[in-house]
């Protein structure tokens, strides 16, 4: 009897040894055979360990981390929240998005819809799928998407409708964009002072047309002085130099293109 007690228990130990050198399928005869373990089911799931992660970087409840591990976190604090995570050696990483709140924005290098994110391109509500559509209408979107083209993002005041667009690239100063500044200048003669002037006497001038005008108030030339005028100033005119070219507000810049979530 001992005997072949031993000669079962050498069976199962090679059964055993043949079973883990193979494929290991549940509910199938024949798993894959590049996968260790397959399962087959047409009315069950596969449910994996559920614990409480407490936070990303973290390996508790386990002792250390350990790249590859799969678990489902069931907590929700401020560093984790429910959801299926995978641990790369250092810290968690989630891998389910099913919580990503409708109306999330996000920049990205993809040029389509994708996984129910939506170009922000100003777009007829209409056009999406029905759940796209009523969580649009769940956030105050009713007709159209925002367009985000060409435009940064800004957080809206109080007055501002969610989604409303506005600003320039450029701007032009006008006078009262300019500093209080007072240009001074100064005459080459203050105080009571005349002025000279020159009488050409009779002269004959060109007046165009090969016609000649005679300038004969009197037939005498010179250069004269006027009669004192007392105290007076005189004006002058400061050239500024402005174009009115307007300035470039532009910051150096990558170009992205804006998709918000309305789920899938």
């Amino acid at each position: 009897m001992k005997k072949l007690n031993n000669i079962i228990i050498i069976f199962a130990i090679v059964l055993i040894s043949n079973t883990l050198n193979g494929q290991v399928g549940i509910n199938t005869p024949n798993p894959n055979k590049e996968s260790l373990l397959e399962l087959s089911s047409t009315d069950k799931g596969f449910l994996p360990v559920r614990l409480s992660l407490v936070s990303m970087t973290s390996a508790a409840p386990l002792s250390q981390h350990v790249k590859g591990m799969v678990v489902y976190n069931t907590a929700n604090t401020s560093s984790v929240s429910e959801g299926l995570y995978v641990n790369n050696g250092t810290e968690w990483l989630r891998l389910s998005t099913a919580d990503i709140p409708v109306g999330n924005i996000k920049y990205s290098v993809q040029t389509t819809d994708h996984n129910g994110w939506y170009l922000l391109n100003g777009r007829a509500i209409s056009s999406f799928p029905p759940v796209a559509q009523s969580n649009a209408a769940a956030i105050g979107f009713t007709a159209n998407i925002p367009n985000a083209t060409d435009k940064y993002l800004k957080a809206k005041t109080g007055a501002e409708v969610l989604g409303s667009s506005g600003g320039s690239t450029t701007f032009t100063l006008v006078q009262a964009n300019l500093p209080a500044v007072t240009f001074y200048g100064m005459a080459l003669s203050t105080g009571n002072h005349a002025h000279t002037y020159t009488d050409r006497g009779n002269t004959t001038v060109d007046a165009g047309v090969n016609t000649t005008v005679n300038m004969q108030a009197d037939d005498t030339s010179g250069t004269y002085t006027t009669d004192p005028a007392g105290n007076h100033s005189h004006s002058f005119t400061v050239n500024t130099g402005g174009a009115g070219v307007p300035v470039s507000i532009n910051p150096k810049n990558i170009a992205l293109n804006v998709f918000i979530y309305l789920g899938q």
